[in-house]
């Protein structure tokens, strides 16, 4: 009888672990590339050094509809428009100005750094999409 609710014990509390675990990483908003603001310097990252796998993954689907088939497809779609933001490669770093989140959508307002001096502000929309930021069009 003992050993029986000992085994009940331990088994309750090793639920009570699980619980406590994804309530953690639920809470805390762990995804793979966390909160907005990191979305969007993942996303220039990747753009940066020719990732274009990783910064595809990083937008909406509607996004990449539109870079592939429309648009977008005239300039080159994700490549022309990550050599462009990135000025081929040129993008020293990527400065987070502010960032907004209102339940499943959010704003990050930034500025980007270039090789050659020069400066860009910018400001993108995100959206919530099954627990993952992705950027939105």
């Amino acid at each position: 009888m003992c050993e029986m609710q000992g085994t009940i014990w331990l088994f309750a509390i090793s639920v009570l672990m699980l619980v406590a675990v994804l309530a953690f990483t639920t809470l805390t908003g762990f995804v793979p590339y966390g909160p907005p603001a990191e979305v969007i310097k993942t996303f220039y990252s990747a753009c940066n050094s020719g990732n274009y796998s990783v910064a595809e993954r990083l937008l909406v689907p509607e996004a990449n509809r539109v870079l592939t088939r429309h648009i977008g497809a005239v300039d080159g779609g994700l490549r022309g428009i990550c050599d462009e933001e990135t000025k081929q490669g040129h993008l020293q770093r990527v400065e987070v100005l502010q960032q907004e989140v209102h339940g499943e959508l959010a704003q990050v307002r930034y500025m980007l750094y270039y090789a050659d001096g020069s400066t860009i502000e910018e400001s993108q929309g995100l959206v919530l999409k099954r627990w993952v930021w992705k950027i939105a069009p």
